[in-house]
């Protein structure tokens, strides 16, 4: 993960600050306020009303798919006819359009750009910043696909893993992702806005922060036996959720609004926070999914690596049966089977409360739109949040 902040170091110095995006923190009364006037958000609450987010934006995501191909296949100065001819940047460009979920993040960039601009439009540099936000995004995943040299499942890697040998698969990870991150450096300089490049390369940031945090929660003894609940949020909200919200905040500010206004503070918010909901829905999506397997299969074994004993739901459920923890801290000789932990997983209820933790999340990102202005793009980010909870299949 080091080499993602490398790459980005110059873009971050231009400015000569040092990010100060966080945005400030909401009284008790204002919050309060905020909730009474928002839509309120649940898988039981009635649907929203507004127009479908992905159908809302869908011209501007073709042009983007467009520019996406465009752009990783272009030559840019200096690229030599042998470089752009290259296996492992064509294997780093297949990599990226044939990942699933593309779509997310640059609706929420173009939307966000709607809602906050005057004129409730948005012209190219939202596109090229949803661009940028999701080129970084999947380099930071093809970098986090990189696997040890004792794990043989070359289905936990890449799709280049799936075809070549597993130090041909790394390499191509490494300098896939690179590569992805360069062209993304290229595009972020073309913004020609130094608060924008600081935002974004301050998400980038966190990614690396959040990477280690994660690194050391599964191979520190000690951090990896007293992973909390919390701290694994933390470890979410860093790695994934502070682009998202960064580039969120960079929407608004693109639309005209200062960093640090109200407006840019509340898109940062609900970035953040539906981008929590929406890992925390997954999660629980994939746990729900290993006790219905192994209740089909009951006479098989349950394949317990189909969900990370680290995640919301393994660990909600070990605060109530303390031996999954043998399993959370990596215990070589346990007596706890794979399926005797999916069946305390199941009794604890964690999955519920885990769904409950996710509409929290949404609820605070519909809490943030009260600050934005009446228009069809607002209530369409609305919608997204119940979509998010109700677990309506996302692009």
């Amino acid at each position: 993960m080091v080499s993602l902040a490398v790459l980005f170091a110059g873009l971050y110095c231009v400015s000569g600050w040092r990010a100060t995006v966080t945005p400030a923190r909401r009284s008790a009364s204002t919050s309060t306020v905020m909730s009474m006037l928002a839509t309120p958000i649940s898988r039981n609450a009635p649907v929203p009303p507004g127009p479908d987010p992905y159908k809302l934006v869908n011209d501007e995501l073709e042009f983007i798919k467009g520019s996406l191909k465009k752009v990783l296949t272009s030559k840019g100065a200096g690229t030599s006819s042998a470089l752009s001819s290259n296996e492992v940047l064509t294997m780093a460009a297949r990599e990226f359009m044939q990942r699933k979920g593309k779509s997310f993040r640059p609706m929420l960039v173009l939307l966000i750009g709607r809602a906050t601009n005057p004129d409730f439009v948005t012209d190219q540099r939202h596109s090229k910043l949803a661009v940028i936000t999701e080129m970084i995004h999947t380099a930071s995943l093809i970098h986090n696909d990189v696997l040890e040299e004792h794990e043989t499942d070359t289905s936990q890697g890449t799709l280049v893993h799936q075809e070549v040998a597993l130090d041909v698969g790394n390499k191509v990870c490494i300098l896939a992702g690179d590569f992805l991150l360069a062209k993304a450096a290229v595009e972020l300089s073309l913004l020609e806005s130094s608060k924008v490049t600081e935002i974004v390369a301050s998400g980038l940031e966190s990614i690396c922060e959040g990477g280690m945090m994660g690194f050391n929660s599964t191979t520190k003894g000690v951090e990896r036996a007293n992973l909390s609940v919390e701290r694994h949020l933390e470890i979410i909200s860093q790695t994934i959720a502070q682009l998202v919200a960064n580039a969120c905040q960079c929407a608004a500010i693109l639309s005209g609004h200062e960093a640090s206004s109200r407006v840019a503070n509340a898109c940062h918010v609900y970035g953040r926070s539906l981008t929590m909901a929406h890992h925390l829905v997954g999660e629980a999506e994939a746990m729900e999914r290993l006790i219905k397997s192994c209740r089909r299969n009951a006479k098989k074994a349950c394949d317990f690596s189909a969900v990370q004993p680290r995640s919301t739901p393994f660990l909600l459920a070990a605060e109530k049966h303390p031996r999954l923890r043998e399993l959370i801290g990596g215990a070589e000789e346990t007596t706890l089977s794979p399926a005797e932990a999916v069946r305390l997983v199941e009794r604890s209820g964690a999955i519920k409360q885990t769904q409950l933790r996710a509409e929290a999340y949404a609820q605070e990102a519909a809490d943030a739109l009260v600050l934005l202005p009446n228009s069809v793009a607002r209530d369409s980010l609305q919608l997204l949040c119940h979509k998010v909870v109700s677990r309506t299949a996302l692009k």
